[in-house]
């Protein structure tokens, strides 16, 4: 199995909004080639352009996995004509009853996926979708949230999670604030921490799990870049940087059953 993060997620904010952008990871599994979201419209050619570095075109994917059908992880559906898109039947569901009060769902775009022919409902908790590759359950961000487990014998024990966790401090504390439900959010983190020796966030570095400690493997880097004209007569270039932290176990909620 070959897994490569294509975009990293990235957690920031600012004092209007959101500034993040969703993680997008490639798998290779047997005969399949899978991407696991496919970001917002902030990197749709980025996505296009990493795969290309990696020697893919967006026509070698025959796999889109949703996490959850929010904007900034399902935008860049229609870059990938071959796929079947698999998503959890919970959140399915969800968006038949159109979530008009969540701002994040895309209706356009759930409705013309429903209409493709080309959408695979995952039923059970958890099922082999790909030699190695495993969906999980993981309710809370959304009612149909749904991770990938891959379990390879070269590699860690890899969870993606989307927006079940989607940074460091969540998966530390257990603690999802503004989750559709806040308590399924704790649940279906503990069953991450529990699985996982490796987990790529919604929003966040590449984390590695241990008992006694969660680090980050990589860091992140971005630049916010203000245009001349507007804030001076030269472009200003603020430079974004989270380097490389960890949570030490004095650091990490014990959640209820650890």
């Amino acid at each position: 199995m070959k897994m490569q993060v294509i975009i990293q997620g990235f957690p920031g904010k600012t004092a209007s909004g959101s500034l993040s952008w969703s993680s997008v990871i490639y798998i290779e599994s047997g005969k399949n080639k899978i991407l696991f979201d496919t970001g917002g419209p902030s990197k749709r050619r980025s996505i296009r352009d990493h795969l290309r570095r990696a020697g893919v075109e967006p026509t070698d994917i025959n796999m889109l996995v949703f996490s959850h059908f929010h904007d900034d992880h399902v935008r860049n559906y229609d870059y990938f004509p071959n796929a079947e898109i698999v998503m959890h039947a919970v959140e399915d569901a969800w968006a038949l009853t159109g979530p008009v009060d969540d701002f994040a769902f895309p209706e356009p775009y759930y409705l013309t996926i429903k209409k493709s022919g080309r959408l695979t409902l995952v039923e059970k908790e958890s099922e082999e979708i790909s030699p190695g590759v495993k969906t999980l359950l993981v309710p809370g961000h959304t009612p149909g949230g749904m991770a990938l487990v891959l379990r390879d014998s070269e590699m860690p024990v890899t969870v993606l999670t989307g927006d079940a966790v989607k940074n460091m401090e969540e998966l530390a504390s257990g603690k999802v604030p503004g989750a559709h439900n806040e308590a399924a959010c704790t649940r279906s983190i503990k069953r991450i921490r529990d699985i996982a020796e490796v987990v790529v966030p919604g929003h966040d570095r590449i984390l590695q799990v241990t008992k006694e400690e969660i680090i980050a493997l990589t860091e992140a880097r971005e630049t916010v870049i203000v245009p001349a004209g507007i804030a001076g007569e030269k472009t200003r270039n603020l430079d974004l940087y989270l380097e490389m932290t960890r949570r030490k176990k004095e650091e990490i909620m014990i959640l209820e059953g650890d």
